[in-house]
């Protein structure tokens, strides 16, 4: 039967009413998920802190957060294509609710303990890394095409919201209520997120797969399929070249924000809490603002040569955020000093998203669906594996290196990284970035 014009219209609306809903449940899922794990992390964090008074306890759950998705990112690529990832996302949310929920019980009946906090964090973070590579996997198919820019930019909205908001809720009232209470609520946002999933439409824009060859690669060892991504990636100079851009800067970015940054204002300029809070305040408030104006304009092309020149503006922030650590005078001045970091760490909050925003957004359009999950577990597990590394580095060694030298460093790494993709053929190919 040949559709009239009429009914295509009306199928056309309904698509995009469908969409929209599939974004707001969507986006209302991550953001209570994530803001109920971020405060759980912070407040667990916290309580480690006063029972054991010691910052290594503290940064030992950090690395058993870290742990899972190193190691396990392949396989939960590997579940991610095999298994309906509707069902995998809401099964893995109710399973969080559920040990948070074991973890209040036992604490009801024994205390809690740091050893059973360690634990909960490693089975936590294992089954986030799953539920995450599922979820990240299906975004191509709740929007149309045209969607997938303004989808990915809301999620990074979402995480920014969610690093701004969780932490000021934890502190204040991590000290008027009790730790059972965060469980309480930890749990029920795992729920409350398995709930809203279900109601949204992850095959909205599924492509055909040959239910045959899929039949098929079920029956294949994770060997041959992890080594089946490989060849693809390889075969795929664009993705190629872009994950050796990416590991690059996660190493050195991921340092100067997490060790070098937060040294300078702590160690060498003595500067109280409250102002590095504003500081990363205002980096998370760039990255909300770029997130809501990507997310609300049309589709535009955007060429790699502007994204290298975005990079090189990331190089030269981290050189100027570590130019006060050598004790210029004319930064001296508190209200300057305070505006000079303000503006850079917005700055770079929204050249970051301005950044990922469409280097996401081309890897998720060139990966087949039947590859798409073990992609992104690949994906999260170099780059999840290569950001601990810069880490540790920076901070065996900051001790004995000026801070400024560590910035500058990384800066020039970075700007001879944007240099490198200026002048790469293979990428200077795609335009529609």
């Amino acid at each position: 039967m040949i559709q009239t014009g009429h009914n295509q219209t009306e199928i056309g609306e309904e698509s995009a009413k469908r969409e929209k809903l599939n974004i707001t449940l969507y986006l209302a899922s991550k953001t209570i998920s994530m803001l109920g794990t971020n405060i759980y992390n912070f407040a667990l964090s916290l309580f480690i802190l006063k029972m054991t008074g010691s910052g290594a306890s503290f940064a030992i759950n950090v690395l058993i957060g870290m742990l899972p998705r190193i190691v396990l990112g392949p396989f939960a690529g590997i579940i991610a294509d095999r298994v309906d990832r509707k069902k995998l996302t809401i099964a893995f949310d109710i399973l969080s609710g559920l040990v948070v929920a074991v973890l209040l019980g036992y604490t009801q009946i024994s205390g809690l303990k740091v050893l059973l906090v360690y634990l909960t964090s490693f089975i936590l973070s294992t089954i986030n890394i799953f539920y995450d590579t599922s979820l990240m996997s299906s975004l191509p198919n709740l929007v149309k095409d045209q969607g997938l820019v303004r989808i990915n930019s809301y999620t990074a909205t979402a995480g920014a919201v969610a690093g701004v908001i969780s932490p000021v809720i934890a502190g204040v009232v991590f000290g008027m209520v009790t730790i059972k209470l965060f469980l309480i609520l930890n749990a029920f946002s795992f729920f409350i997120s398995a709930v809203l999933e279900l109601f949204i439409k992850f095959d909205l824009n599924i492509k055909h797969i040959n239910p045959e060859l899929k039949a098929e690669k079920s029956l294949r060892n994770i060997r041959h399929e992890m080594s089946e991504v490989i060849s693809y990636v390889r075969q795929q100079k664009v993705i190629s070249s872009f994950l050796k851009y990416v590991l690059i800067i996660n190493l050195f970015l991921n340092a100067c924000i997490s060790v070098v940054y937060p040294y300078i204002i702590n160690n060498v300029l003595k500067m109280k809490a409250t102002y590095f809070g504003l500081f990363e305040g205002c980096y998370f408030v760039g990255m909300i603002a770029c997130s809501i104006y990507i997310g609300n304009r049309k589709d535009k092309q955007k060429s790699t040569k502007v994204l290298a020149s975005e990079l090189a503006l990331i190089g030269l922030i981290l050189v100027l955020v570590g130019l006060p650590s050598l004790g210029i005078t004319a930064l001296n001045f508190k209200p300057l000093l305070v505006s000079y970091n303000v503006i850079l760490l917005f700055i770079l909050g929204v050249t970051l998203v301005a950044i990922n925003t469409p280097i996401l957004v081309l890897m998720q359009r060139m990966t087949p669906e039947n590859l798409r999950g073990r992609i992104t577990g690949m994906l999260g597990t170099l780059t999840g594996g290569i950001a601990p590394l810069g880490i540790l580095l920076t901070g065996l060694t900051i001790d004995s290196i000026h801070p400024f030298i560590l910035m500058s460093v990384s800066g020039l790494a970075i700007f001879i990284t944007s240099a490198l993709i200026f002048r790469d053929k293979s990428i200077n190919l795609i335009h529609n970035l």
